[in-house]
C-alpha cells in the first residue's frame, strides 16, 4: 500500500497577518485608540509602524538582518510585506514572532 502524504500549504500566522494590517501591539495602533500618550518608537527612528520595525528599527536589527540573509538568497531587500507574506511565510512568521512588542 502506498499512501501519499500533501504538505499543508503554510499560512501567515496570526501575528503575520495584524503586521501586515497594521494593528496590534504596536504603538502606532495604540496611539490610534488613545491608548498610549506617544506613537513614537523608542528606537527613536520615527514613529513604530509595521513598516518602521521591518525596514528601520535599530532596536530588531539583529532579528531584521537574519530575515534579510534569508531573502536576499533569492532577491533583493527590501521587499513588500506582501512579497514577505505570500512567497516568504515561514520566514516572515519566525521574525515577526521573535519581535517581542511589548519590550520595545
Amino acid at each position: 500500500m502506498i499512501l501519499f502524504i500533501t504538505a499543508q500549504p503554510l499560512r501567515p500566522s496570526k501575528l503575520s497577518i495584524q503586521w501586515m494590517n497594521g494593528y496590534g501591539n504596536i504603538k502606532s495602533y495604540l496611539y490610534k485608540f488613545k491608548i498610549i500618550d506617544r506613537p513614537m518608537c523608542p528606537c527613536k527612528i520615527g514613529e513604530q509602524t509595521t513598516d518602521q520595525i521591518l525596514y528601520d528599527c535599530e532596536l530588531v536589527k539583529q532579528e531584521r538582518d537574519k530575515l534579510k540573509v534569508e531573502i536576499l538568497r533569492s532577491e533583493n531587500w527590501p521587499v513588500s510585506k506582501d512579497t514577505l507574506i505570500n512567497k516568504y511565510t515561514k520566514i516572515f512568521n519566525k521574525f515577526v514572532d521573535s519581535i517581542h512588542l511589548e519590550k520595545l
